[in-house]
């Protein structure tokens, strides 16, 4: 549709100046009928006073001839009637008729043929007045009252008939309608042009965030759009589009560090394995360094299926798409098994591991595999970075709404810079030293991904030189959410 298709600062005016000219026509129309109305009672009222004094003058009609005094009385005062100001004198006609035409007394400008209708004759008989307006060709419209003369309440056969020319009502009507003319539309068209001004400034903080918003590309994400002065929506929404921005300068860039990682990860395996096998196919080998050229090439092909599994599941993870399987776990036994498991890479760094579960027998809801990976993740990155000798404590707690585990070591700890960073895959904070302990720096993601499966959430506090704890809740409710 053709509105539809209009862009939106004409669309605006447009609906405006359509409203805008209904009121203006309503306001006009209202302010007409409003002086029509208010003309129309003032001569009905003239009327009616008139009549009424002729009727009940006490002066009889014998004695002083209506025309000598009557008339005079009440008709001879100029008329203040012209719309620009002007007094002109417009003498009404007046005449006492009876109902068989024989006129007792009239003013001089009484026309050749005064109207009476039959209609008037039969409400005079009822004692009624009667207001009628009558048209003459070429003239104005012509307003008469005729009014029953009543002596103790009973109608004599006079009537009085009192009547004007309406030229001062229509001259003011012409005069309000000229001036509503001009007015109104005036008013209009600068309502409009200055509806069309305001809705092209309103709309001029989009065009900017539209041209700041076109200039931006992949590479140059660190441009933000300018945020209006006003707290109005394009305030809120130029805020908006930039924490956006920020959330997708913040992935791009990780993206980006997680590309070149996994491209450093894989390649140095990789060289590894061709190296390997060049050189055992550069010269005839003995049979025995055949074999150690194949354990080193299964070894790292191994750590290299190791990683690809662990990034799968990571993607996996991240998308929902890993089947959970719940089942209910008793905690002391999971926990158990848990540090029985970890004990040799524990020994391997000279770590001791103490396990605190504390009064608990409260069983665990949880997907079992999942949830000892993600714990074993966190329990090995705190061996790597504790100090040989030292200690590392595992806790477990059962509250009313949750389940929590707390890894505490006391090794290097964590810069505060690089906190926000420790979840994101083949993230290290001190690379040298974390790649000669080992792992490619996924463990903490997936972990971080596998615990949010189970609707937990996972948290490190730390201090460089004082260690680092983690901490691990997952609500009872975890298993009724997920299977809901």
């Amino acid at each position: 549709m053709l509105p539809e298709r209009m862009p939106v600062r004409f669309r605006l005016s447009f609906t405006h100046a359509i409203w805008m000219a209904i009121i203006y026509m309503g306001i006009g129309y209202g302010l007409y009928k409003v002086v029509e109305n208010h003309l129309n009672d003032s001569v009905n009222a003239a009327l009616i006073s008139s009549a009424q004094s002729i009727r009940d003058s006490r002066y009889s009609w014998e004695n002083i001839s209506l025309r000598d005094f009557m008339m005079e009385q009440f008709f001879q005062d100029p008329l203040p009637i012209s719309p620009f100001g002007e007094r002109q004198f417009i003498k009404p006609y007046a005449r006492i008729i009876s109902i068989s035409g024989k006129i007792q007394s009239q003013t001089d400008n009484v026309v050749a043929s005064l109207p009476m209708t039959l209609s008037a004759i039969r409400r005079a008989e009822q004692g009624l007045l009667t207001l009628e307006t009558f048209s003459f060709s070429g003239k104005a419209p012509l307003r008469q009252i005729t009014l029953p003369v009543l002596h103790k309440n009973q109608f004599t056969g006079d009537i009085v008939q009192v009547g004007v020319f309406l030229n001062h009502t229509t001259d003011t009507l012409r005069g309000t309608a000229l001036v509503l003319w001009l007015v109104l539309p005036t008013t209009l068209f600068i309502s409009v042009l200055l509806g069309y001004i305001l809705t092209a400034r309103a709309l001029k903080p989009v065009r900017v965030i539209t041209r700041a918003a076109s200039q931006m590309g992949i590479d140059d994400l660190n441009i933000r759009l300018p945020v209006p002065a006003a707290k109005d929506e394009l305030q809120e929404l130029s805020r908006t589009f930039n924490r956006l921005l920020d959330h997708l300068e913040d992935a791009v860039r990780r993206l980006r560090r997680f590309t070149g990682d996994v491209s450093h990860e894989l390649r140095t395996p990789l060289t590894v394995l061709r190296g390997e096998a060049e050189l055992a196919l550069k010269r005839e080998r003995t049979p025995e360094e055949y074999r150690n050229s194949l354990r080193t090439i299964a070894r790292e092909s191994a750590g290299m299926s190791t990683t690809i599994e662990n990034l799968l599941l990571l993607a996996r993870a991240e998308s929902n798409s890993v089947a959970m399987r719940w089942e209910s776990v008793d905690s002391r036994e999971f926990i158990r098994q848990l540090a029985e498991d970890v004990q040799p890479v524990f020994q391997k760094h000279q770590v001791a591991l103490e396990v605190d579960s504390g009064n608990s027998t409260a069983p665990l809801c949880c997907s079992q595999g999942y949830l000892s990976l993600a714990l074993k993740n966190i329990l090995f990155n705190a061996a790597k970075h504790s100090f040989p000798g030292g200690v590392v404590l595992f806790g477990f707690n059962s509250g009313p709404d949750c389940l929590s585990f707390e890894v505490t070591d006391r090794g290097e700890g964590i810069p505060e810079d690089c906190l926000p960073d420790i979840f994101d895959p083949f993230y290290r904070a001190d690379t040298a030293r974390n790649r000669a302990a080992g792992g490619v720096g996924i463990g903490l993601s997936l972990a971080q991904a596998l615990i949010r499966l189970h609707r937990g959430t996972i948290s490190v506090r730390s201090k460089p030189g004082s260690g680092s704890t983690f901490t691990i809740s997952i609500p009872n409710s975890a298993q009724t959410s997920v299977e809901s």
